[in-house]
């Protein structure tokens, strides 16, 4: 991939992201399920764009020796391993756990499955790091 594919995707990731949560918002015409999708699409593109944006930014801020340090530890086979069997793990255990609420809740709009889908995602996080630090301590 390109370094200006790679440097532009998440930039056009988060507007359109934004795009898609004022669509959602301004979107008074449409059904509660159309607008509970673009608002849920809209938001996970924010994030995923936002969090790369905001990771080169914060990497950008380091000294080069850090910068160094940084670029090894993401390639190292251990690391990698380690976030494979942890990411393995969790998606095992929560992907039915994790996409069921979601997609009741941007479809049915109602407020206790979007408050029930926002736990599940972030118990889904909590565990992805429970077993980063379980794989690291067994590798």
């Amino acid at each position: 991939m390109s370094e200006k594919v790679k440097k532009g995707l998440p930039v056009v990731l988060f507007v359109l992201g934004l795009g898609l949560l004022v669509a959602a918002a301004l979107g008074d015409s449409l059904p509660g399920w159309t607008v509970g999708l673009l608002a849920g699409l809209g938001g996970a593109t924010v994030g995923v764009g936002g969090s790369t944006i905001f990771m080169g930014a914060a990497c950008r801020l380091l000294s080069p020796e850090e910068r160094v340090q940084v670029e090894m530890a993401e390639h190292d086979e251990r690391n990698l391993a380690i976030r494979e069997k942890a990411a393995q793990d969790s998606w095992y255990w929560t992907s039915a756990l994790l996409w069921i609420p979601f997609v009741v809740a941007l479809v049915r709009t109602d407020p206790l499955f979007i408050a029930l889908a926002s736990g599940v995602i972030v118990l889904h996080n909590v565990f992805y790091l429970v077993n980063m630090g379980r794989w690291s301590r067994k590798l």
